[in-house]
């Protein structure tokens, strides 16, 4: 801690960024990290012994491959079959008819390129369109570099193995020999949430983070729509296990906020607690077991009241309705999502995305080949890569591809000039790269917002020291001329995404924002009811809430980097947003508990027009909205006090008429936390 004293502010926060992304723990994470670390090690040994070229790529496909869960990998792995298709066949007819004639070869490429990068954007499968693209675009430095139309057939021809021999392997591994199966994961992230909310009920556990819970909530979402793909037992009784999981939602975001010391020692609260954990307790070990929980527990009247005093009513209530839930009730018709979205060709931001991308892409094929610098073709593939709707996730991705560059480029400089000399067969050689790997995939198993910086790690460092050698490397011309075509990647892409056709979030963001207390709105219309359907409808309007603010707090990230905004703008439309998203949480966790003592359903649909209020203001178009004065003397007298707190949250959401008086400085750092 002292020596954290003496660090500058900026570090210590980047510090602290990178100690909560690599230390996440979630289930499965441990098998994916083995599993994508044999594997790596696997190609290497094959590669290696049969002389296969291009092992960048062969590793590039397992990072992109091996999933968090065996039916998501081999999805994936199903579209790297498809991708690899496609991208050869399109390569060979590119080749057939323009191989001789540059400029036929690149406008053909570029209209690849073009419709991929459109359908990234558009289209469910983007990642299908992605590696199609990126192929197309490394296939064009064939050409340049050789003048030999076989070499370069055979060339490709072995792309097909580099592409398809890794994802056997991975398929081999991670799907039928040790599948990490979603649905045990999902009931080991399920126990520990419990075995958290009872640490907040039975002692004063520290209270974690909002922006953790609400990514907690996400996975747990995320992790049932696999399960139910993966398991016909979970899927036949998938109305009871949703159920579940967003009542295990509920018991976890509920207890994290929940004061046990400020329990009664009276008799009859603390057997309500001992009922509760036990209940609890037994719902554990029905999920470890993977079997649906039934109960017969009721709240008397004396504790029913005992529950309302101490604030667990509503909670008891939630957790008393799954144990009587029917396991066999037939789940709701599910809708199916479209293929595309659906303004794909009326918004023309789409289009220009894919024109700004292939225009990057262009300047750098024309720069590479007018200064006659092939090794600085990775520039292109920059280009594709840090593609990024907006300015302000592009410039993140910028960020830690160049990051993760900068790591793996000192690790092969490090290798190349230390280890690599005294390196004599391929055991050797692998006992050096195991600790690499290792490190590459914990880093990329982690947190979506950093995982690319393992996987960038380990491609620019495959693509200096093990790329189409098959032997000890001691040539350093290689690692300069990666590090440089990502650096002038990066550099192009910057200019073209910030000049040609900005595409901001600082529109979308009060619209999401709307999204939000709008989804509250409906939360508050919603009466207290014992009827298990309207309970189960509120919990997971509840969990579209927490998924929402979510949305909001990262899209208010990258807002925070776009630096095309005005600074003055800038600073109050991040400072209002994390002010409507702070409100909106308390306005969230305040009408949970107002619901047990609402006066009445009248006074319910005040509050929400209330809201309502502030978010027509929001919705206008003018990015302003009235500043909220409820007649307090009229209202208050006749709500509980639970709903005063919630009216006056909603009177505390903030006036985009006014300027913030925060300083500039301290919004973009609060925002971005680095």
């Amino acid at each position: 801690m002292k020596a954290l004293n003496v660090l500058p502010l900026p570090l210590v926060r980047l510090l602290a960024f990178f100690h909560e992304e690599l230390s996440e723990q979630r289930p499965g994470r441990v098998a994916q990290i083995m599993q994508l670390w044999v594997g790596c090690l696997l190609v290497v040994l094959i590669s290696m012994t049969c002389e296969v070229p291009f092992l960048a790529i062969s590793l590039a496909v397992l990072f992109y491959g091996v999933q968090s869960n065996a039916f998501y990998t081999r999805f994936v792995a199903i579209l790297f079959v498809i991708a690899t298709v496609l991208e050869i066949g399109s390569m060979f007819l590119i080749y057939k008819w323009s191989y001789s004639y540059p400029l036929i070869r690149m406008i053909v490429a570029s209209m690849i390129v073009l419709g991929c990068m459109f359908m990234m954007r558009t289209h469910r499968l983007g990642l299908l369109f992605f590696a199609v693209a990126i192929i197309a675009v490394y296939g064009q430095t064939f050409p340049g570099m050789l003048d030999y139309p076989e070499i370069v057939v055979r060339l490709t021809l072995w792309c097909i193995v580099v592409g398809l021999y890794p994802t056997l392997l991975m398929t081999l591994t991670a799907v039928l020999w040790f599948p990490n199966r979603a649905v045990g994961q999902m009931r080991e992230a399920l126990c520990a949430r419990l075995d958290d909310a009872v640490s907040h009920l039975t002692a004063s556990a520290v209270q974690l983070p909002e922006k953790r819970i609400e990514r907690e909530v996400l996975a747990l979402q995320k992790l049932n729509v696999f399960c139910m793909a993966d398991d016909a037992d979970w899927r036949a009784k998938s109305a009871w296990w949703q159920t579940c999981v967003t009542t295990v939602t509920y018991l976890y975001s509920t207890l994290n906020r929940y004061n046990s010391a400020a329990l009664p020692e009276d008799p009859v609260t603390q057997h309500l607690v001992q009922k509760l954990r036990k209940e609890i307790a037994d719902l554990h070990v029905a999920i470890a077991q993977g079997e649906p929980w039934q109960s017969e527990w009721e709240l008397n009247a004396e504790a029913r009241a005992a529950a309302h005093d101490c604030g667990l009513e509503n909670l008891c209530q939630m957790l008393i309705q799954l144990g009587h839930m029917d396991p066999a009730t037939p789940p709701a018709p599910a809708a199916k999502a479209p293929s595309m979205v659906p303004d794909a060709f009326t918004n023309p931001n789409y289009i220009r995305y894919a024109l700004k991308t292939l225009l990057a892409c262009m300047i750098c094929y024309v720069f590479y080949s007018g200064v006659d610098w092939e090794g600085i073709h990775t520039c292109m593939l920059t280009c594709v890569i840090v593609a990024n709707p907006s300015i302000g996730s592009s410039y993140q991705k910028m960020a830690l591809r160049f990051g993760g560059a900068f790591m793996g480029a000192v690790l092969a400089l490090l290798i190349t000039i230390f280890v690599m000399p005294f390196l004599d067969d391929i055991v050797e050689l692998l006992l050096v790269l195991a600790p690499i790997f290792l490190l590459g995939a914990w880093i990329a198993t982690g947190s979506e917002r950093s995982s690319y910086i393992g996987t960038q790690m380990i491609v620019t460092f495959a693509l200096a020291t093990l790329e189409n050698v098959f032997g000890p490397v001691y040539n350093l011309v290689e690692i300069r001329d990666r590090a440089v075509g990502i650096l002038i990647g990066t550099a192009v892409s910057a200019v073209i995404y910030t000049f040609v056709w900005p595409e901001s979030e600082a529109k979308a963001l009060p619209q999401k924002l709307t999204a939000v207390l709008g989804m509250l709105g409906k939360l508050l219309r919603m009466p207290y009811q014992q009827d298990a359907a309207a309970q189960r409808t509120y919990l997971q309007l509840r969990v579209g809430v927490h998924a929402a603010l979510n949305a909001s707090e990262e899209i208010c990230e990258r807002v925070a980097l776009e630096p095309q905004l005005d600074d003055e703008e800038r600073t109050q439309l991040v400072a209002h947003s994390q002010a409507v998203i702070r409100q909106g949480r308390e306005i969230l966790y305040s009408w949970d508990e107002a619901q047990t003592n609402a006066s009445s359903a009248g006074q319910a649909v005040c509050l929400a027009d209330l809201l309502d209020s502030y978010v027509a203001g929001l919705t206008s178009g003018t990015c302003a909205s009235p500043v909220i004065t409820p007649d307090l003397e009229k209202i208050s007298p006749t709500l509980s006090q639970q709903e005063q707190r919630v009216m006056q949250h909603i009177a505390r959401l903030p006036d985009w008429t006014t300027p913030t008086q925060m300083p500039a400085k301290e919004q973009v750092q609060g925002a971005t936390q680095l």
